[in-house]
């Protein structure tokens, strides 16, 4: 029995039941197989061909609401040729008419770890963005949650049928990432302080990381405060009014609270561009209430 599963601050009700032959099976326990060694995925994907040429050809699974979803990459999924290497892939298609999805991915480490990296792509299957592997932070353990590296993004699509807006999510690994290493917080230390006690002085696990693995997606589909919001990158304007340039700030302030940086700094751009005079300060006032 691995420490994963006998942890109290993954599973309580594993813990009250000592670890017995629960009929309750955690993620973790239900794609085990994803948890083998490196070196074994490593030789799997080396054997695979790529299933697809380009990006339309993927198989793509929808999501029209709100969900909590595991994604395992494993042999059983697709394999594609990315720029990073080749990985396994799994692909998904929003259907849902929401303005504003917001998101929580995160890959969950047991005996191994998986570093994802998330590609977005248009309706037209352009790549639009990549949350790249190192913005997927480490967490450690909580109450309901186990240690995991962890990432937040959001969605804009104020026009909901243009062609631009973000509508396929690809998850998948790199080549560097599935190279590295995890160190998390030994259990030991986790159990002590979640019980306030001071914690023992013992190394902490280094958790090696795989083309393999199983991926948390927590999906919230939200409506903007206002559908008139439209970004510059997707109906360019010449002039923008104050309800507009509200519209922007507000964007601006959303991206930085969901730690997407890069997002905000486009916002800023678009906003400058289309005449406003407050987006700047506005991106560096949100910064400053992030630290």
């Amino acid at each position: 029995m691995t420490k994963k599963k006998c942890s109290f601050l993954l599973f309580f009700s594993f813990v009250i039941s000592g670890c017995s032959s629960s009929i309750l099976q955690s993620p973790l326990d239900k794609h085990a197989n994803v948890f083998i060694a490196p070196s074994q995925a490593k030789q799997i994907l080396s054997e695979k061909q790529p299933c697809c040429e380009n990006f339309s050809q993927l198989k793509f699974h929808d999501i029209s609401s709100d969900d909590t979803l595991y994604i395992p990459l494993t042999d059983d999924s697709q394999v594609y040729s990315f720029a990073e290497g080749k990985s396994f892939a799994q692909a998904y298609k929003l259907t849902n008419n929401a303005t504003k999805i917001k998101f929580t991915a995160s890959g969950l480490i047991a005996e191994t770890a998986l570093q994802p990296q998330i590609m977005l792509l248009d309706a037209n299957f352009n790549v639009t963005r990549t949350i790249s592997r190192d913005k997927f932070i480490y967490k450690k353990p909580s109450m309901l949650n186990g240690d995991q590296l962890s990432t937040e993004l959001t969605i804009y699509r104020p026009q909901l049928d243009n062609i631009l807006n973000e509508t396929y999510l690809i998850f998948y690994t790199t080549e560097k990432a599935s190279a590295g290493s995890t160190t998390i917080e030994h259990p030991a230390k986790t159990y002590a302080i979640a019980h306030s006690n001071e914690p023992p002085n013992i190394a902490d696990p280094i958790i090696p990381h795989s083309t393999m693995g199983l991926i948390k997606l927590e999906v919230d589909f939200q409506e903007m405060q206002d559908d008139n919001y439209i970004p510059a990158a997707i109906a360019p304007v010449s002039q923008v009014d104050v309800n507009s340039e509200k519209q922007y700030n507000a964007a601006i302030v959303d991206a930085v609270e969901a730690q997407q940086i890069d997002q905000a700094l486009n916002l800023v751009e678009q906003a400058e561009a289309a005449g406003s005079t407050t987006a700047r300060d506005t991106f560096i006032d949100a910064l400053k209430e992030k630290k």
